[in-house]
């Protein structure tokens, strides 16, 4: 076989043969790029296996553990189940214990009924009685500032009185007994049984006459309420005053103690009670 190479077509198949050197060139590194990317990616793979077998190996741990807790959880239940069992029969022994015990209960709340409306009945009683204590106590606040009120008028004419007796009485020769208005303090010296009369050291001499009667007042204790008595014994240095009571009347004679002083302001007669009256008497 003969070739006849013309000079064009030698030049023609150099070139084929140069750019099929350089295509095998780039395919060549094309080549190494990929075996360079596929080992890269190989490497990649081989560490994200190994991370997911350690991640399977740990799930695994889990799992078995998870596995043993559940069985111990198993036993645990079945302890759990008896125990629930004999605490349900004692239950149910309780109960029918609590059904009979109720029966008294039941008759002591039907005993401790009519105790329950007697209380009831008592607390509004008290409330009713408070309620009362309350307008009383309202009352005698009001009946003690009117006290107070007429106390300060009679001061206010006791006042008066002694300044306008003693501008009268001046001149005037005064008896060699106790005059209207004349004020004796006296001790008490003994007190009656009874308690309806007091002995006291003051007599004839210190202008005291029989039957007079005289308006007291306790010196240690002023806001005492004053109180009446009458002359039925006298002698020369003692005498013996007699406590003196409207008829009807609700007072009770004055507490008054041994040695007490009290002040006696001589008054007018008073309304004696019907009948008549033994003023000698010592009773």
């Amino acid at each position: 076989m003969y070739f006849i190479l013309s000079p064009g077509s030698s030049s023609s198949f150099s070139q084929k043969i140069f750019s099929a050197k350089q295509e095998q060139s780039d395919l060549q590194l094309q080549l190494e790029a990929d075996k360079n990317r596929s080992e890269k990616e190989e490497f990649e793979l081989s560490r994200s296996a190994q991370e997911l077998n350690a991640k399977i190996e740990e799930a695994t741990a889990e799992s078995e553990k998870l596995n043993n807790e559940i069985d111990g959880l198993a036993v645990q239940t079945d302890e759990l189940d008896s125990e629930i069992s004999d605490q349900s029969k004692e239950l149910g022994t309780l109960k029918e214990a609590l059904g009979k015990a109720r029966l008294p209960l039941e008759e002591i709340e039907l005993q401790g009924k009519p105790l329950i409306e007697k209380e009831s009945a008592d607390k509004a009683t008290v409330k009713a009685l408070e309620t009362e204590l309350l307008a009383q106590k309202q009352s005698a606040d009001s009946i003690s500032d009117q006290l107070s009120t007429l106390e300060l008028k009679r001061r206010n004419a006791e006042k008066n009185f002694n300044s306008e007796k003693e501008r009268l009485s001046v001149d005037a020769k005064k008896p060699h007994y106790l005059h209207f208005a004349d004020k004796k303090e006296v001790l008490v010296r003994n007190k009656v049984p009874s308690g309806k009369g007091i002995f006291i050291d003051a007599g004839y001499i210190a202008g005291f006459r029989d039957g007079m009667v005289f308006l007291g007042e306790r010196m240690k204790d002023q806001t005492a309420l004053p109180f009446r008595c009458q002359i039925g014994l006298v002698q020369d240095n003692y005498s013996y005053l007699k406590f003196v009571y409207p008829d009807n009347s609700d007072d009770s004679p004055p507490n008054l103690d041994l040695d007490e002083k009290i002040l006696l302001i001589r008054s007018g007669t008073p309304s004696l009670p019907a009948g008549p009256t033994d003023l000698n008497s010592t009773q």
